[in-house]
């Protein structure tokens, strides 16, 4: 009875822990780790002595995960998950389209009688940038190469250089495109943690953590995020509270799964941290974009994301750049515009006044007046309250921290931010909570039985 039982326990156990192996992304041989009440100096942020955690090598992921997790010096342990772009169709039309209820001529007007400001500094957590792009030189700053851990973050991907066009691309030279900040005194710092590998541009969790800190410690007032996951990290939610508890705003991309994600998990646009804006993507047809996630709790604004112009690597530009990757970026130049006229405001009334500004027109779609409507840049930069912001206090965002093998999601031309959530792994989530609980109701019966 005793070797059945031990049988009979070890395959609920194997059970559970296979159906936990299905569904999140991540590195093999590598763990996340925060240590209680220990500081860290290391690499790029030698002169930082916060507690933050550290990348551990270990032989097994999932050893090594149960090991330290059973540590009391450990506050906790988790995979150093994959980060990715989302496909979105290519063939997006173009249309030339002022996007009216954006109101980004007439904010234009304002800065244009009230000066460009003060000095707005932003990074762009990305694939990098084209350093030499002639749209984009004169705005760019020194940025990190946290992948070849250099000072030269050149674009593999062009994925980040859509992202910096889209804020800071040169305005009024009769050539290219204007950037949504072409008239204000915007720098823009960018951070690489993604590259292309074959069809996938993709990073890794800690890189990104690390870029959150540079970024931080470096000075800028907004750091922009499109790209997402479907797993929560204490890593990177460590240290964007680490952006908020210096005053900076972090702007991420809702995903481009076209799901709920009040019901859905997607990171790091679901942290309910008060310096997060998660931004959908909208047409010109007073629509949220067939692609774009939304949510009434966990999306807070929606802004042009289909068919926008913007730079491309090697010194040209596109028509064609569509997703919630590219909605972002829009989002975080009007925070700019607000804070280059306003530089004493905190993170929350920079937020406030870009949330509680928004077009709510009662000819939008659900989706899009369940996301918060329409972002206005002239609304924001007046200061207009015309409604009240969705408190979260009730809503408490889905989390999958399962692990999965080495699986990276494909971007292209076209990429947003987020990874696609497929049903099947939704499925291999409820299969793996269904196992765990039939392990906890059974084992009191076994491990009984086991002792007589």
């Amino acid at each position: 009875m005793k070797q059945i039982t031990t049988i009979i326990i070890g395959f609920f156990v194997f059970l559970a822990t296979s159906s936990l192996l299905l569904a999140a992304q991540y590195k093999p041989g590598e763990v996340i780790v925060k240590f209680k009440g220990q500081s860290q100096s290391k690499g790029v942020l030698a002169d930082v002595t916060d507690s933050r955690p550290e990348l551990i090598a270990v032989d097994d992921t999932v050893q090594g995960l149960k090991i330290l997790s059973q540590r009391d010096d450990v506050e906790y342990v988790e995979p150093n998950y994959v980060i990715s772009v989302e496909t979105v169709p290519n063939d997006w039309p173009y249309y030339e389209s002022e996007w009216e209820d954006v109101a980004i001529n007439q904010a234009w007007e304002l800065i244009g009688q009230n000066g460009p400001g003060q000095e707005v500094i932003i990074a762009v957590i990305d694939s990098g940038v084209d350093l030499d792009h002639p749209e984009l030189e004169d705005v760019l700053l020194g940025g990190y190469d946290f992948i070849h851990h250099d000072r030269s973050p050149e674009d593999d991907a062009g994925h980040g250089t859509k992202v910096c066009g889209i804020i800071g691309s040169l305005g009024d030279n009769n050539q290219g495109m204007a950037g949504v900040d072409w008239n204000i005194d915007v720098k823009i710092m960018p951070l690489k943690f993604m590259q292309l590998e074959g069809a996938e541009t993709t990073g890794y969790i800690s890189d990104a953590v690390d870029a959150v800190y540079y970024a931080v410690d470096h000075g800028v007032d907004i750091i922009n995020a499109s790209w997402g996951f479907d797993s929560f990290s204490y890593a990177l939610e460590d240290a964007i509270e680490y952006a908020r508890n210096n005053g900076v705003l972090f702007i991420a991309s809702a995903g481009n799964s076209g799901i709920d994600n009040d019901y859905y998990a997607h990171y790091p646009s679901n942290y309910t941290l008060g310096n997060v804006i998660a931004v959908a993507a909208m047409t010109r047809y007073d629509s949220l974009a067939s692609f774009s996630n939304y949510g009434y709790y966990s999306v807070d604004v929606a802004a042009p994301g289909v068919g926008l112009m913007t730079t491309t690597n090697d010194g040209g530009c596109t028509q064609w750049a569509s997703g919630t990757s590219f909605a972002a970026p829009f989002v975080t130049s009007i925070a700019a515009l607000v804070i280059s006229q306003f530089p004493d405001l905190t993170y929350v009334e920079v937020k406030n006044r870009i949330l509680k500004s928004t077009v709510m027109d009662e000819g939008y779609t659900e989706e899009l007046l369940a996301s918060g409507g329409c972002v206005n840049a002239y609304n924001a930069l007046l200061g207009l309250e015309l409604h009240e912001i969705t408190s979260k206090d009730n809503w408490t965002p889905p989390s999958s921290q399962n692990i999965d093998g080495d699986e990276k999601a494909s971007g292209d031309d076209s990429s947003g931010g987020g990874c696609f959530i497929e049903s099947s792994k939704i499925q291999r989530n409820n299969l793996s909570v269904g196992l765990f609980m039939l392990l906890l109701t059974l084992f009191p019966i076994l491990t009984f039985k086991y002792r007589e």
